[in-house]
C-alpha cells in the first residue's frame, strides 16, 4: 500500500509537472509587446474600412502637403508671400481679380496672390494645431498621472489647479496677454495650450484611478516593483489609446483657436498670413461682398481642417476599441447564418 500511495504520488508529481500553468499571472514583456503589435494592426484594419476617416487622412495630408510645399509653390508660381500686384492683380478699378490661371484663386484688396497666402496660412494653422496639442498633451496626461496615482493632498492642488484653469475666460485672458506682451506666434502657442491641457489631465486622472486598483498593477507593487516602473511600463502603456484620441481631437480645437486670436488681431502679426487674419481682412475692408473668395478660401480650409481632424480622432476612437470589433462581427454574422449560439439556441 505504501509503495503504491508512492508510486502514485510520484506519478502525480510528474503529471503535475507536466501539465500548463493556469494560474493568473503577469504576461511577460515579449507577449505583450507581441499583443500590442497586434492590437496596432486590427486598429489600422478597422481604421482602413471607415471611408469617412481615410477620407480625412487624405485632406489633412493634401494640407501638409500644401504647407511644406508653400515656398516652392511661390518660387514656381513667381508670387511671393506679401508681394502685390498693382497691375495684373487689380481692376483698372483697383479691385482684386477673381481666380485665374495666372492667380489660381484670385487677389486681395492689395493684389496679393490669394493661393499663395492660404498655403503660408496652413502652415501656420499646422504648426499652433499640431504643436500646441502635443505640449498640452504632455501637460495633461503628466498632470493627470500625477494626480491620479498618488492622490491626497497632490491630488487635491493638481485638481484645484486644473478647475481654476477651466474658469478663466479665453478671450479676455488673452486680451490681457497681448496688451502686455504684444502678439506673437509663441504667445499664441502660449494661450492655446494653457486652455487646452485642462480637460486631458481631468480625463487622465480618472483613468490613471481606475487602473491603479486593477490586479496587474498590485501585482507589480507586490513583486517590489518602483513607482516609476509601475507608471511607465504598467500604467503608461494602457493610456496610449485614449492619449491619442484625445491629442487627435485637440487639433481642431487649437487650430480654432489660433484662428480666432488671428481674426481678432491677437495671433499671428502681419504679413505673416493665416487664415483667421485672412478673414479678418477681408471683413474689415467690407471686399467680400464683391470677392467672395477672399472667405470662402480660407473659410473653406478652417472649415475642412478641423472637420478632419475631428472625423479621424471618432475614427481612431472607434478603431481603438475592442468592442468595436465584435460590434461589427456580430452585425456581419447577423447579414448571414445564425452563429452556433443560435442554432443551439433555437434548437433546444
Amino acid at each position: 500500500m505504501s509503495g503504491a500511495s508512492a508510486g502514485s504520488g510520484a506519478s502525480t508529481a510528474s503529471a503535475a509537472s507536466k501539465a500548463p500553468d493556469l494560474s493568473p499571472e503577469a504576461p511577460s514583456s515579449a507577449e505583450s509587446g507581441v499583443a500590442q503589435l497586434n492590437s496596432w494592426q486590427h486598429m489600422w484594419r478597422r481604421l482602413r474600412r471607415d471611408r469617412a476617416s481615410m477620407t480625412a487622412i487624405a485632406f489633412i495630408a493634401l494640407v501638409a502637403v500644401l504647407a511644406a510645399a508653400a515656398p516652392l509653390l511661390s518660387q514656381i508660381t513667381g508670387h511671393g508671400l506679401s508681394e502685390q500686384f498693382r497691375d495684373t492683380g487689380m481692376t483698372p478699378d483697383g479691385l482684386p481679380v477673381s481666380p485665374s490661371s495666372t492667380f489660381l484663386m484670385g487677389t486681395d484688396q492689395l493684389g496679393r496672390d490669394v493661393f499663395i497666402r492660404l498655403a503660408y496660412g496652413a502652415q501656420v494653422s499646422l504648426l499652433v494645431g499640431v504643436v500646441a496639442s502635443l505640449i498640452a498633451a504632455v501637460i495633461g496626461v503628466t498632470v493627470g498621472m500625477l494626480a491620479g496615482y498618488f492622490g491626497g493632498w497632490l491630488d487635491a492642488v493638481l485638481s484645484r489647479l486644473t478647475d481654476f484653469v477651466m474658469c478663466i475666460p479665453f478671450l479676455l485672458c488673452a486680451l490681457a496677454l497681448v496688451s502686455v506682451f504684444g502678439a506673437s506666434v509663441a504667445l499664441c502657442l502660449f494661450v492655446v495650450v494653457f486652455f487646452s491641457w485642462a480637460v486631458t489631465g481631468r480625463v487622465i486622472r480618472a483613468q490613471v484611478r481606475a487602473l491603479k486598483q486593477r490586479e496587474f498593477v498590485e501585482a507589480s507593487r507586490s513583486l517590489g516593483a518602483s513607482t516609476l516602473s509601475i507608471i511607465f511600463k504598467d500604467i503608461l502603456p494602457n493610456l496610449t489609446e485614449s492619449i491619442i484620441v484625445y491629442t487627435t481631437q485637440m487639433i481642431p480645437s487649437a487650430i480654432v483657436f489660433e484662428a480666432t486670436l488671428s481674426f481678432l488681431g491677437m495671433g499671428i502679426v502681419p504679413p505673416q498670413p493665416s487664415w483667421g487674419g485672412m478673414l479678418a481682412d477681408a471683413a474689415n475692408n467690407s471686399t467680400y461682398m464683391i470677392a467672395p473668395w477672399l472667405v470662402f478660401a480660407p473659410g473653406s480650409m478652417l472649415l475642412f481642417t478641423t472637420l478632419s481632424f475631428n472625423i479621424l480622432g471618432d475614427g481612431l476612437r472607434d478603431a481603438l476599441d475592442p468592442k468595436a470589433g465584435r460590434r461589427l462581427f456580430s452585425r456581419t454574422r447577423g447579414r448571414g447564418r445564425p452563429s452556433a449560439g443560435r442554432q443551439g439556441a433555437d434548437h433546444g
